[in-house]
């Protein structure tokens, strides 16, 4: 294989503070107001936001730095619009927290480092990886199992829904053997929009499928929003994206 982009890159002030650290999670989607591929990328430092329609060029648009308590960004994912973004921290007792990219699109903010709104389902959980289904954020979360979070109002998020598939307990020192608040229990989660369909896999039980009652499937045209997730409609291309001529 050969690239075809460099991705984009760590800002040098960030990298230069953090050497030999790159991104851990991201997240690609569509932004039909703009018509761009953006890239949301957690990793050193921080969140950042890349305009990556030119893959040669990446354009820095915004981030997320100089936050209390982070040096390095873990899990970033935004709403359908691209303004409300949720991230996480991969050590215990750190909430999800939920920003406002807003400024720093608009160009009224040189970087965002102030959070509107945090969730964790208890003080010493963990929560995890997400996927995000306006208006709801399903969350893996360790020892404290799927989680699921109601965000339709960022500053306040609260939980809706959750199962314990492990049922087991925090580990104790957990920190000083290497590991991240505990690392049992459910590590992944995903959604599959055509009927609402849930699956979390669990390090100690396996696999795990859930039916969450009222949410039988997810289009962002159901809440006034585009049809933009982590889900990629191979077969039509992002919502609004230009449509490329077909190759005889």
């Amino acid at each position: 294989m050969r690239p075809c982009a460099s991705g984009g890159p760590i800002p040098p002030d960030a990298a230069q503070r953090y050497p030999n650290r790159g991104y851990h999670d991201m997240y690609v989607g569509y932004d039909p107001a703009n018509k761009r591929d953006v890239f949301y990328g957690a990793g050193a430092g921080g969140y950042y936001i890349y305009d990556v329609t030119d893959l040669a060029n990446p354009k820095l648009l915004t981030s997320v730095t100089g936050i209390a308590g982070v040096e390095y960004g873990h899990t970033f994912v935004v709403d359908p619009t691209g303004r409300y973004a949720m991230t996480e921290n991969e050590y215990q007792y750190a909430p999800l927290r939920m920003w406002d990219l807003k400024p720093g699109l608009d160009g009224t903010a040189k970087t965002i480092s102030r959070p509107i709104g945090a969730w964790i389902p208890q003080w010493n959980s963990l929560p995890h990886n997400i996927e995000m289904r306006w208006p709801y954020a399903f969350v893996s979360d360790y020892e404290d199992g799927l989680q699921v979070v109601n965000i339709m109002d960022p500053t306040n998020p609260y939980t809706v829904g959750y199962y314990y598939s492990c049922d087991c307990p925090h580990p104790q020192g957990a920190a000083g053997a290497g590991l991240v608040g505990g690392e049992n229990g459910t590590w992944g989660v995903d959604i599959r929009n055509a009927d609402g369909l849930i699956v979390a896999s669990d390090m100690q039980t396996g696999f795990w499928a859930f039916k969450m009652d009222g949410f039988d499937g997810w289009n962002g045209h159901q809440w006034g929003l585009p049809n933009v997730s982590s889900a990629q409609d191979w077969d039509n291309g992002p919502e609004g994206a230009p449509k490329p001529g077909k190759v005889s």
